[in-house]
Formats: structure tokens, sequence, C-alpha cells
């Protein structure tokens, strides 16, 4: 192997610059023209695959719908039939009467051909559609035994006897007994319509009285022939094909003029197997189905397929269709690829065309071009040779070419400016070398300075990643599971409109700080300050492997830091704060969103919208996680209470946990206290309204405090009518007692909570009570306490 390699090498070495020249040029010529070729030829190939799946899908899927719409209308009229039999609206009428109510029938829905009803005791009657569109009557005589049908007017009256047809009973028919045998509307077998000569199915429907004893059956028949008017309306290709045949192989509908049965007297009218059509396409689909599924019942899915016909591929998909009546079916459609790949092959050829004229003309260009570089080096390369010996003084004359005559010159003057580069390269060095560190410092001082600004609107690991990785700053986002805590004050908006502005900033501020500390300590990327609430991410931008564990103490520990936050409010003469926490984990979106000259470093998902409906969900002083939370940090949590929460925008109720500690390293936990009701010695009236998101109901509902604790109360309902609001609903809420105080009018809010009550009540957290209302309900509990 190396022998080979060194004697490649050799003869590489002793190649003519020229010959190396052009072989390079055509290489990459044939190269890039061979690929473009090949790629654009699969590539066409693929997008005729992605095609031809497209166009059987749609084509499928319009054939199943129209044809939906034509087994569903006659099964419909049976079943407004039966229902004026049983109103009594049909069994006391004239036999005129019903033949024009079936007449009516026939008139309206224009898919069916036949609209009738036998009945046990051998009555029959009826109306038609012939080919033509004219609409008959028919009745069946009792006395003859013959079924007569008659012409009819504009309004649905017969006038003249058209044809009799003896010995005709429609009980011994097999749509009347096909349809006694089910029990229940059914399809009859698919049959040859004697007047039109097309195929056709009757849906029956048995009548029964209120005793179960069998009145008659309803029948209405539809004919295939605007199934097939349908089909043959279809473009599908250039010469793609559709058919519709049932479970045994016989044709019942095609894209094709071609007859679906064969007529003859002797032996009777014989239907067509789709394996036997004059459509060659569909013969040879039909064939290429009974070679793949040995029993056609063995599809039960819509399949994709392929074969080939004489070396041409055929694209294919056959999709069964079935009704709980015993309709089943199967819809093919078949697409063969040469609808498709005649531009691509023409496109093909044209590219091999172009890749001989391109090897020719590179051929000649890269020979002509190989003269003109060459000469001049070969001449250079002779000076060169002279310089080497020593001839220092040799001038190189070379004439129409600037850059070989530039590096002539440079030969000249090289070994000049090679001695004077020497000297002064050292210098060069030195002083270079302080410039870079008195820049390096510099750069150090204005990112301290950036560290220090950007510290005060985003978090120091985001503010690293921004100014020590190449990517901080571009736009554009990266997919991440982390971890999302969301706290949210509750009832601050209420309180903050009895504040001045001034004292609302003082209260926010020290609350936000306080909670920044905490949210810092465990290493969270606060994203956003939204009024009173926090959107805190754990694994953005740096995944850690107990991200969930430290959202979760992290949640704990803020819930611990209100003590002093409300010990401060307390001082201040403010009312207490409570806080309500969500948290859940899932894959989201995380980068820097916006444009060039506005960004910011957030997250988009799904997971971001359950975790704010999450929150909501918590009343103040709880921690409410989802069932992904939980599965992530198992059994070190304890878990106070579940509710199973229908979030909107989910399909599916979701499990939401309660938690008040953490074990492990962390060992957290909140100290809860127990909610005491009292009897109230007389009930306060309220009134009350829902809350959706930030809108107020439209119903005003009446109730009752009949318990009262600290934080929460029982609320009796008093309104006519309607529902109990369900768990989880926000209320607004005001008293109604004569006896109280102006101030206690105000309004006040309330989250209903999920836990047992009495029959006709629910238990209320408060979310946010105006000072009156406060002292009003603190009044009332105390006197309870005491009672």
């Amino acid at each position: 192997m190396r022998h080979y390699a060194s004697s490649y090498e050799v003869m590489y070495k002793k190649m003519p610059l020229r010959v190396i020249f052009v072989v390079s040029t055509l290489l990459q010529v044939i190269t890039a023209v061979g690929l473009t070729g090949y790629f654009s030829f699969r590539n066409g190939q693929k997008a005729v695959n992605e095609v031809a799946t497209k166009l059987r899908d749609e084509v499928t899927a319009r054939v199943k719908d129209q044809l939906l719409v034509y087994i569903e209308t006659p099964h419909l009229i049976n079943r407004l039939n039966a229902n004026a039999i049983d109103l009594g609206e049909l069994d006391r009428q004239t036999p005129q009467y019903k033949q024009k109510y079936f007449w009516q029938q026939i008139r309206t829905f224009s898919v069916i051909t036949y609209n009738f009803y036998g009945s046990a005791s051998g009555e029959y009657l009826g109306a038609r559609r012939l080919a033509n569109g004219e609409l008959q009557v028919m009745q069946r005589d009792r006395t003859t035994g013959h079924n007569q049908y008659f012409a009819t007017n504009n309004q649905g009256d017969r006038t003249k006897l058209i044809q009799s047809l003896p010995n005709f009973d429609a009980r011994q028919r097999p749509w009347y007994q096909e349809a006694v045998a089910a029990g229940k509307p059914t399809w009859s077998t698919i049959y040859r319509d004697f007047s039109t000569g097309g195929l056709a199915i009757t849906a029956a429907q048995p009548v029964y009285d209120k005793q179960g004893k069998l009145k008659g059956v309803l029948g209405s028949e539809f004919i295939f022939y605007e199934v097939n008017k349908f089909l043959q309306s279809l473009k599908i290709g250039k010469s793609g094909q559709t058919f519709i045949m049932e479970r045994s192989g016989l044709l019942v509908a095609t894209s094709t003029p071609d007859a679906s049965n064969r007529q003859s007297k002797n032996p009777p009218t014989q239907r067509i197997k789709a394996s036997e059509s004059q459509n060659y396409l569909i013969q040879k689909s039909a064939k290429h189905l009974e070679q793949k599924f040995a029993n056609f019942s063995q599809i039960h899915n819509s399949q994709l397929l392929d074969f080939e016909i004489q070396g041409e591929r055929q694209f294919l998909q056959v999709t069964p269709l079935k009704d709980s009546r015993g309709l089943d079916c199967l819809i093919a459609v078949v697409i063969p690829e040469a609808d498709f790949m005649g531009r691509i092959q023409e496109n093909t050829r044209l590219t091999v065309v172009l890749c001989l004229l391109s090897l020719i003309i590179a051929t000649v260009v890269g020979l002509q071009t190989s003269l003109w570089i060459v000469k001049p080096i070969q001449r250079l390369n002779y000076a060169a040779r002279d310089l080497a010996d020593g001839n220092w003084e040799q001038q190189l004359a070379i004439e129409g070419y600037y850059e070989i005559g530039e590096l002539a010159e440079s030969f000249s003057s090289m070994a000049q400016q090679l001695k004077e580069l020497f000297d002064t390269l050292e210098q060069k060095v030195r002083d270079r070398t302080q410039a870079l560190a008195k820049t390096n410092q510099e750069l150090k001082n204005r990112n301290a300075l950036i560290r220090q600004i950007f510290g005060r609107y985003l978090s120091d690991e985001i503010v690293s990643n921004l100014l020590e990785t190449p990517q901080g700053l571009e736009l554009g986002g990266t997919r991440k599971k982390i971890t999302i805590l969301i706290s949210d004050l509750r009832g601050f908006t209420a309180t903050a409109e009895r504040l001045s502005p001034e004292e609302v900033i003082k209260i926010l501020n020290f609350y936000l700080e306080y909670m920044a500390d905490v949210i810092t300590h465990y290493e969270g990327t606060i994203d956003e300050f939204m009024g009173d609430g926090i959107l805190t991410f754990f694994g953005a931008p740096t995944m850690r492997e107990n991200d969930t564990e430290r959202a979760i103490a992290c949640a704990i520990a803020m819930q611990q830091a209100m003590i002093p936050v409300n010990q401060q409010m307390q001082v201040w003469g403010f009312p207490p704060l409570e806080m309500g926490i969500g948290i859940h984990t899932g894959e989201v979106v995380v980068g820097n969103i916006g444009s060039v000259k506005r960004t910011k470093y957030g997250v988009v998902g799904n997971h971001i919208n359950l975790a704010y409906r999450i929150e909501a969900c918590s009343v103040g002083g709880q921690i409410i996680i989802s069932e992904d939370v939980l599965g992530e940090v198992g059994d070190i949590v304890k878990v106070d209470g579940k509710q199973q929460v229908q979030m909107k925008g989910v399909k599916d109720p979701i499990n939401l946990y309660e938690i008040s500690a953490i074990a492990g390293e962390h060992n957290l936990y909140l100290t809860k206290s127990t909610e005491e009701f009292h009897e109230l010695p007389e009930p306060i009236l309220l009134q009350y309204v829902t809350l959706e998101s930030k809108h107020v109901g439209d119903r005003l509902y009446a109730g009752e405090i009949i318990q009262l604790s600290h934080r929460e109360a029982l609320i009796k309902y008093n309104s006519d009518g309607g529902e109990l609001p369900p768990p989880l609903t926000n209320l607004k809420l005001i008293l109604l007692n004569k006896d109280l105080s102006s101030g206690v009018g105000e309004d006040f809010y309330a989250k209903v909570l999920e836990k047992p009550a009495p029959e006709n009540s629910f238990y209320i957290h408060f979310t946010a009570l105006p000072p009156s209302v406060r002292a009003m309900l603190d009044r009332l509990y105390d006197l309870g306490c005491l009672n």
C-alpha cells in the first residue's frame, strides 16, 4: 500500500501544471453537474411521492364524505317516515294521501329513487323517480296482487295507470325479510334496479307498535348512478382512477364510464368483479390487492401501496368504509407515477445535455487558460533558478501579466526586506503586547460595568450568557425541559386601589426584594416581574440535575419569607399580603425573542400557559404543583391534598397537588394553621357574581354566611335555579345586612374551595378584603369564639 501511495505521489509531482489544471477543472464540472442532476432527480421523486400521497388522501376523503351523504340520507328519510307512522299521521290516512306523502319525500330528497312502505298485512305503496326525472306513485292491488304504477301531476295526485306487475308481495322481497330478521335499520344487498338497469341498494327499517308487534317495513332506495357521476367528475392527476367495491371484490361504482354489471336475460344480470373491469388500471389494481391481501376482510384501515404495470410504478390507496347498518365496502384510488414524472424525466435529459456541453466548454477553456498561465510561470521559474545560483542582480522582464510581474519585483526586493524586517520585528512585538494588555484591562472594566448595570434587569446567569458566549446575543431559541415557578399576590389589585401610588410602589419593592433574594439563593432565573407576580425558570439558561427540587424548595422558602414581609406590613399599617404559587415542568422554547433593536430573553410554549393556570388554582399561602413535577421529585415532598381540575385549552382533566414540605438536602416545611369554623348567631346575607379571568359574570346569586373562620367561610346558596359554583371559581361578593355599617358594603373577593360541604353550600377562601369588611368579619369571628 505504501509503495502504491509513494508511486502516486511521485507521478503527481512529475505531472505538468497544464494537465493538472485541465483535469481538476473537468473533475469539478463533472462533480458539480452530476451531483446537481442526481439530487434534482431524487428530490423530484420525493416530491412525487409526497404529492401522490396527498392527492390520494384528498380524493379518498372527498369520496368518503360524499358517499356518507348518500348512505345517511335514505336512513334519515326512513326515520322521518317511522316518526310519522308512530304519530298516527299515516296510519289513519287514505292510500292516496300516503302515496302523495311518499311522492313529496321523493321530490324533496334527490338522492333516493324509491320511497315505499310494506305493511305486515300485505299493503304496499310508495313513490319512485324514473331515470328521466319523472315521478310516479305505486300501490299493490290486494284483489289481483298486481303492483300498479301511476303517473302524477305537479301536486302529486295520480292521473293514470302506467304499469302493472303481477304476483307482487312486498313481504317476500329480500329488503323486507332482511329488515325483519335484523330487527333494526339495515341495508339490503346491492342489486340491479330493474327500472334503470343500474346498481342500487335499499335502506330498510322495521316499524313496530307499542306492544312490539311488527307493523311493516319502510324502505328508501338510491341508485349508485349518482355516485358514478361524482367519481367521474373527480380530476385525479392525468389518468388516475378511483373505484368502490365490496369486500367480495364486486364493483359498486367507478370513475370510468364502464358498466359495473353485465345486463342479460339468461342468465340474469351478473355483477362484475373489480379484477374483471374493462379499465386496465382498475383491473390491475384489484389484482394487486388480491395478491397483497388473500382476503379483503383483512383490510381494517387505510393502506398506502405501490406496484408496477409493465415497469411503470403505480400509487394505490385503499380505505375501508363501514357503518353500523351493515354497509362494508372499500374505496380505492390509483394514480400512475408517470402522471408526475414527465417533467422530472425532461429535466433529467436536459441535465445530461448540459453536463456534456459543460464538459466540452470546460475542456476548451481549460486548455487555453493553462497556456496563458503556464508560460509566464515557466519564465519565472527559470529566473528563480538563476536567483538560487546567486544571480541577485537579475531583472525579470515579464510583460502582460500584472500579478506575475509583481511577483518578479518581489523576488528582487525580498532579501533587503527580510533584513529590515528582523531588525524591527522584536520592537513591534513588545509594543503590540503592551497595547493588547491595555485593551484587555479596558474590556474587563467595561464588562464589569455592564454586569453591574444589566444585573438590575437580568439575572447574573443571563448576563454571563450574553457576555461570555458568541451566540449570547443571537435571536432564536432551543427546546429545553425546564421547571416554571409562578407566584402572585392574592387580592393585591383590590388593595392597591385604596392606596396611593407611592405606597403601592413601596410595598412592591419591599416584597420583590425579599423574593428576589430567595430566588437567587436557589439559583432560579427571574424572567420578569409582572406587577405583583413573578415568573421564574429553573433549568434555563443553564440546566442542572436538581432543577425541580430547587424550584420546590424555593417556593417553600418564598412562603416562609412572607412572615417578615407581613411583619413589616403591620409596622407600616398595611393589611397583610398572601401569595399563591404554581409550579410545572415541561418542554418549551428558550432563547432571545424580539428584534435586533429590542430583544428579550424568555420562553414560549404551551407549558407556560399551563403553569399560569396552575398558579391561578392556588389560594394565599398555598403551593400547587402539577403531576409532572411530582413525578420528577418523587416521595421527598409532603403532599397535603390532591385535586383534579379541567384546565382551559387542555383536553383531559389534570391532577394537581398541594405540598407543604420537602425532605433531603433542603429539609424545608411550612407551618400551616387549621381553620377553626364557628356558627354565626345570625347569618350574613350577601350577593355574589362569578369572575372569568378579568371579566365579571352577568348574573347575581344570593347566599348567606353561616359559618366563619379567620380566612374562610361557609356559604349557603339561596338562589332559585342554577348550580353551585364549581371549585376554584373566583367570586366577587358584597354584604347586604341592613344593620351593617356603611363602609362594610364594599366589594370583596374569594375563591371557591374544593372541600366537602353540607348540601346546597360551599366553602370559600378570602383573597381580598377591604379593611372595613376585614374588621367586621374578625369581630364576628371573635364573637363566635366567645359564644
